[in-house]
């Protein structure tokens, strides 16, 4: 055998001897140059050259040490949410439930992780937080991770990096443009004579602005609040109409207070994901699959206990238990990537981008398969992901 002839470890070995997974060591031969042989479809790592690159990646024996002893061994991690935003309820239940401090002590028992959690009124707060450092993984809609990637070509250090989706609702669904109960609005040119309000630079102010352009409508002024203020606005009448999100939307509807003028929704699907900084991810690599584990057991949760889950939703939120069950049933809660998803993230970046471009550093971009969120669908035995997103359109059997 030519590993006898030549002592070559093959792939299972080495990993056998590591102990990690296959996507972790593909990710080390792809991101750390780990050293190997590849002849034909083989690969083969020389054990004297996989010794020496252990030696030159692993930790001091001071650092052993004191892993062993548990001492001076602490770490803060920060996750960003918004609580006030339906598609972005699963960080609710992994903080109710503390599914991410579990997967902490399961990779690293003697470390001390300490947990904090931002609660923001958008999206784009967070984005800002991320870049200055003091968020590190963060819930946002589409239009922050668009704009995310448009920061990290005007600030270079700034790496975002999308590692999964969430919430997801089809055509439009989630948001919508709606009109006071009472209002005598019953076509569309006549929004041109009355003000709209929309949270500024936000999901539902991208998709204000698109409906408007679609329709060739124009509005004086737009008035940007927060989404609460929104609502408000409705009830009392101060505003023409509003773009809403869930569950803000669900509500004004389910106390007769507003009508959506396009219940379908304005077209483009509404997506949701978790975005980190590159630079903060590779060296956390173990803290970022721990959160994708977390992350993907809160989705689970969501689906198969929904009434525990809106439970929980509703004391960490404070909307009322029917409006948060209700709403929740109408979220597809799916972490992985369709091609369909694909086209929404180009649609809304106004061009073609290469959104799988992985590794292109001055432009962040998907990484999938050989990525965080691979290893934490081996890791909870879920069925792999491919290489490619997933074909065409959402599946039926939504399992991450």
């Amino acid at each position: 055998m030519m590993n006898e002839r030549l002592n070559l470890l093959s792939l299972q070995e080495a990993m056998d001897i590591l102990g990690i997974s296959r996507a972790t060591i593909d990710r080390w031969r792809k991101d750390k140059q780990l050293p190997h042989i590849k002849i034909g479809k083989e690969v083969w790592i020389d054990p004297q050259q996989l010794q020496a690159w252990v030696k030159q990646h692993g930790i001091s024996g001071e650092q052993q040490r004191s892993a062993m002893t548990g001492s001076s061994n602490e770490k803060t991690v920060t996750i960003g949410y918004q609580s006030g935003a339906a598609l972005l309820w699963s960080p609710l239940i992994i903080k109710q439930l503390g599914l991410f401090e579990e997967e902490l002590r399961r990779i690293s028992p003697a470390t001390r992780y300490q947990i904090a959690w931002v609660n923001a009124p958008n999206g784009m707060e967070l984005v800002e937080e991320l870049i200055a450092g003091r968020v590190h993984i963060a819930s946002v809609g589409d239009y922050p991770i668009i704009a995310s990637r448009a920061l990290s070509n005007i600030l270079p250090r700034f790496q975002p990096q999308v590692i999964a989706f969430d919430g997801k609702t089809s055509s439009g669904g989630g948001i919508s443009l709606v009109v006071p109960a009472g209002s005598k609005v019953d076509h569309l040119d006549a929004l041109s004579s009355l003000s709209i309000s929309t949270v500024g630079n936000s999901s539902s102010s991208y998709r204000l602005k698109e409906w408007m352009n679609t329709f060739g409508l124009h509005s004086e002024p737009i008035i940007h609040r927060g989404m609460g203020d929104c609502l408000s606005g409705i009830l009392g009448g101060q505003v023409g109409a509003s773009m809403l999100w869930e569950p803000y939307l669900s509500w004004v509807q389910s106390i007769g207070a507003g009508i959506p003028l396009l219940s379908e929704g304005i077209g483009g699907d509404y997506l949701t994901g978790l975005v980190t900084d590159g630079n903060w991810s590779r060296e956390n690599e173990p803290i970022v699959i721990a959160y994708l584990k977390a992350h993907l057991r809160a989705h689970e949760f969501i689906r198969n206990e929904q009434d525990r889950a809106a439970e929980l939703i509703q004391q960490a939120s404070g909307f009322p238990l029917p409006l948060v069950s209700r709403v929740l049933s109408q979220i597809r809660w799916d972490a992985s990537i369709y091609s369909r998803d694909l086209q929404t993230l180009n649609r809304s970046s106004e061009g073609k981008t290469d959104w799988l471009s992985a590794h292109k550093r001055d432009t962040g971009g998907l990484e999938f398969r050989k990525q965080y969120l691979q290893e934490a669908v081996e890791a909870l035995k879920l069925p792999l992901l491919p290489d490619s997103p997933l074909p065409g359109e959402w599946s039926s059997d939504n399992v991450y």
